[in-house]
């Protein structure tokens, strides 16, 4: 049994086209470097046809050109001439444009600030941005951690009252769509996330025991982040009311970090705390509690 996940993350086009641009460029490598072998293979083999194996370690040579002409014209003719040093040559040209290509383009797309290439200078993203970038993030997720402490959270429990109970669920899925939301505006990071009660999935089986023996959320990155065949999980397992639960966060993207972990936790221990207070302030203002201390 699970509660109803949210995931409404999408992988973008740009996101699959920085994945497969190794495997393209890979493959246009592979494929120059087994032309060029192949060429040269039939070059050989009519080589051999043509003027036996002699052909191939002394290829003939016709005196076509006059005595006038200086040794280095004599010596670019006679590489000009081979096929075998054109195939080595159109080869070698081919791998230059195509490494360029993949070096070029991907400089239009990116924000630069001096990064030199050879004789060329081109711009590359400053480090100290990155670095107050992340500053702004992690406050954002402290922000997100002061409203969750907040009074306004504890009063929003108060939508999902049922009779003197509070239905748990509805409002741990509340809050998840507002860090969810925030995560999405605030960070442009992404993510999924579905409460689970038992059947987990097989990735997270191992982190589900985890969190479960050490009492507190465990998150797994993947090596790779640019792989979008794989996730990034954030686990925690908790109880309530003597009922076990799971809370899975899980995105292409987005590399849950410290912040996440306990973002998580507060959440939960929140909640927990509050929906108890609560439904002990009901149940004592409730008529038939008033009638029985009566």
């Amino acid at each position: 049994m699970s509660v109803p996940e949210n995931n409404n993350q999408r992988r973008t086009l740009w996101q699959w086209i920085h994945f497969i641009t190794p495997y393209i460029y890979s493959t246009g490598i592979v494929v120059i470097i087994g032309w060029m072998l192949c060429a040269s293979v039939i070059n050989g083999i009519e080589t051999v046809k043509s003027q036996s194996w002699r052909g191939i370690f002394l290829p003939a040579t016709e005196n076509s050109h006059s005595d006038s002409q200086s040794w280095v014209n004599v010596i670019a003719h006679a590489i000009i001439d081979s096929n075998l040093n054109n195939i080595i040559f159109r080869g070698l040209f081919l791998l230059i444009i195509w490494v360029l290509l993949f070096l070029i383009i991907p400089v239009a797309f990116t924000r630069l600030k001096r990064f030199k290439l050879f004789n060329f200078e081109f711009e590359v993203e400053d480090k100290e941005q990155a670095a107050i970038q992340t500053v702004e993030i992690n406050g954002g997720k402290a922000k997100l951690m002061a409203y969750l402490s907040s009074d306004d959270a504890a009063g929003k429990l108060f939508d999902f009252l049922e009779g003197t109970v509070i239905n748990y669920q509805e409002a741990l899925l509340y809050f998840l769509d507002e860090i969810q939301l925030g995560y999405r505006q605030h960070f442009n990071a992404s993510f999924s996330y579905m409460v689970v009660k038992d059947g987990y999935p097989e990735q997270i089986e191992d982190l589900v025991e985890e969190s479960r023996e050490l009492g507190e959320a465990v998150l797994k990155n993947k090596t790779d982040n640019d792989n979008l065949l794989k996730k990034n999980y954030l686990v925690y397992y908790f109880c309530f009311e003597n009922y076990n639960f799971t809370t899975v966060l899980s995105s292409y993207q987005h590399q849950f970090d410290i912040f996440d972990k306990y973002l998580i936790e507060l959440l939960h221990n929140i909640i927990n705390k509050n929906v108890e207070n609560i439904e002990n302030i009901v149940a004592l203002t409730s008529p038939d509690e008033e009638e029985e201390l009566a």
